[in-house]
Order: structure tokens, then sequence, then C-alpha cells
């Protein structure tokens, strides 16, 4: 019996808006489109009203004299000579001044409240879970109204200032410290002190290859130590010295010399330290209890 032969149709060809890729490509280019033609209509209105308005745009006013003066700054700044561009400058350094120093003090903060917060004492353990709670759920402009208005500004005045030790005095303008004096010799412990930061992490690169291949421990703390700390201490000591302080002396109605911290440097430094060291508890308590407990028992046992 003879097989009868059947015709193969191959089916049409699907429409491209059919196909999931093409079309999600398509969307998003639409998408695209809008959105530039939102930003370009939001644009060129605002530049319409600046004109109407008779308001100058742009990077301009950088050169233009400031007309202000800043207390707080780490760069030569007068209200008479200085522009805008170098008030932008002194602000910025001021921000990575106050960030780096927080930074230090609350992970040293942080890290003591989060291992108190696990203390087997239990009066211990409850006043770091207020603190903790306390801190997290207060709003951090109240805290810094806090700081400034009931913390610092009912300090005494310069005549009658707080003696602390090491030439250091505290009233309501601040805190005055001894004010180091650098010089032109000093620079050679910075360059010291960042030789001996490059020395200790090529070692430990070095030392680490060293014990993949042989098994073999190097004192890598040790090394460290002696470039980091030792290495500048002994450029420092051989090149006579360059550093000096200037201490404050309290006289009968002011304080003269030394460096001053103003008010509100100190009591944004103290509110942002103690906000965020709050977080920093409670990531260090959620570290130590996410370690198993045969693992905690091996280490008390060690």
């Amino acid at each position: 019996m003879s097989s009868i032969p059947t015709e193969t149709v191959s089916p049409g060809k699907a429409s491209l808006f059919y196909d999931p890729k093409i079309r999600g490509y398509v969307y998003q280019i639409v998408l695209l489109a809008v959105v530039g033609f939102l930003v370009w209509s939001a644009a060129s209105n605002a530049i319409e009203n600046l004109r109407a308005q008779k308001i100058a745009s742009g990077f301009g006013f950088w050169n233009n004299a400031a007309g202000f003066d800043v207390n707080q700054k780490l760069i030569p700044f007068s209200a008479s000579g200085s522009t805008y561009g170098q008030a932008f400058w002194v602000g910025l350094l001021n921000t990575l001044l106050v960030a780096a120093l927080g930074i230090v003090l609350a992970t040293i903060i942080g890290f003591s409240v989060g291992v108190a917060r696990l203390s087997s004492n239990w009066v211990v353990a409850k006043l770091a879970m207020v603190y903790v709670e306390g801190i997290r759920n207060i709003p951090l402009l109240l805290q810094l109204y806090f700081w400034y208005n009931a913390v610092l500004k009912p300090l005494p005045d310069a005549r009658n200032s707080i003696a602390l030790p090491g030439s250091i005095y505290l009233n309501n303008r601040g805190i005055i410290l001894p004010s180091p004096q650098f010089a032109p010799a000093f620079e050679a412990v910075v360059i010291a002190f960042l030789v001996g930061i490059a020395g200790a992490v090529a070692f430990f690169l070095w030392a680490r290859g060293q014990q993949a291949r042989t098994g073999r421990q190097y004192p890598n703390g040790w090394v460290a130590l002696a470039l980091i700390v030792g290495l500048p201490l002994l450029v420092f000591f051989a090149v006579g010295q360059p550093l000096s302080f200037d201490y404050p002396q309290q006289g009968r109605f002011n304080l003269t010399g030394g460096m001053q911290i103003f008010p509100e440097f100190v009591a944004l430094l103290l509110g942002l330290s103690t906000y965020t060291a709050a977080f920093i508890a409670e990531v260090v308590r959620a570290g130590i209890l996410a370690v198993s407990k045969g693992q905690s028992e091996a280490a008390h046992a060690l």
C-alpha cells in the first residue's frame, strides 16, 4: 500500500511587535523620550523664569566676593577678600573633618555600646538598650538642638572657663585646645609615615604569599607597628622634633593663644557621633549574635 505524500505548510512569520524582546526595547525608547522631553521642558521653563526675574544662573558668582565670614575654617578665609568659591572649599573641608572625626568617635562609642548590650550585667545591658532605643527614635535635628542649646550654651563664659587636663579649656565659646605649630622639617615625618604605610602593605602581601606557599606565618602586626609608628618617630627625633604647641593662656577676661573649636562644630560632631553610634551598636550586637553557639563556646574555652 503506497503512502500518500503530505505537504508541509510553514507557518507565516509573526509580526515584530509580538516579539516580547522587541516590544520591551520599544517601550524603553518611548519612556526615555518622554523623560527627556520632561527634563528639557522643566529646564527651559526654569531658564525662562530666571531670565524674567533677572536672576543670574551658572557659576559666574564663583569669583564674586562672599561678604560673610566663616568661624570654623581650615584654610584662610575672610569676609572682605574671599570669594564664594573659597567659601565652598572651606565648607567642604569642614564637612570632611566632621566626617573623619565622627567616623572614629561613632565607631568607638557604637562598638562599646554594642558589646554592653550583650553584657551579663543587667544594669549595663539595660542602660545600653535605653541608649540605643532612645537615640534611634529621636530625630537627629532635635538632638543637634539639644547639644547646642542645652549642653554647650549654658557653659560658663571665657572668664570662668572650665580647665581640663592638657591645657584644654571649655566655655560657651567652644573648646580651646593647644595649637600645633609645624616646622618645615615636619614634612620629613609625613613622608616617613606614608613610606611606613606603603612598606606595611608590601610586607603584608609578601607575608601572605609566603604563608600560602610554605605555611610559615610572619609577625605582620609588629612589622606594621614598627613601620607606621616607629619609623615616623625615629625621623621625628632625627630631624630635631619639628613640632611644638601654642598653649592657651587664661587671662583676666579672656583666653589667648591655642586653637578654638566653636560650639556649632562641637554640637554637630557630638550629635552625629552619638546618633550614628546607636546604629553601629545594633550592627555589632547582631554580628556577635550571628556567631553560632558552638563557636562561641569554643572561643570562651580558648
